[in-house]
C-alpha cells in the first residue's frame, strides 16, 4: 500500500483493513472536519499540510464512499477509517 505525504513531508501511513475499508493517519499539530449538508456524516478530513480528505475522492485505493474519525490516544495525531468503492 502506498503511504501519502502532506505537502510538509509528513507520512500518512495508510492501512488496508480489508473488505474496502482503509485506515489513514498520521502526525498533525491541527486538523480540521466538516458535515456533509445534511448533518449526517463526515464529508471531509483536512489534516495540517493535507492531504484534504475528502467523499468521492479516490488516492489510489478506491472511491471514498464514508469516513469515520477515529479516537487517537497520541498528541497531536489523527486517524480516520474511510470506506472505499470495491
Amino acid at each position: 500500500m502506498k503511504d501519502l505525504m502532506s505537502r510538509y513531508g509528513q507520512v500518512r501511513k495508510v492501512t488496508d483493513n480489508g473488505h474496502g475499508i482503509f485506515t489513514i493517519e498520521g502526525e498533525s499539530r491541527y486538523w480540521r472536519a466538516g458535515m456533509s449538508e445534511d448533518n449526517t456524516k463526515v464529508a471531509y478530513v483536512d489534516p495540517e499540510g493535507g492531504p484534504f480528505i475528502h467523499i468521492d475522492e479516490d488516492y489510489g485505493f478506491g472511491k471514498i464512499r464514508e469516513i469515520h474519525i477515529d479516537k487517537s490516544v497520541k498528541e497531536n495525531y489523527f486517524k480516520v477509517r474511510v470506506e472505499v468503492d470495491v
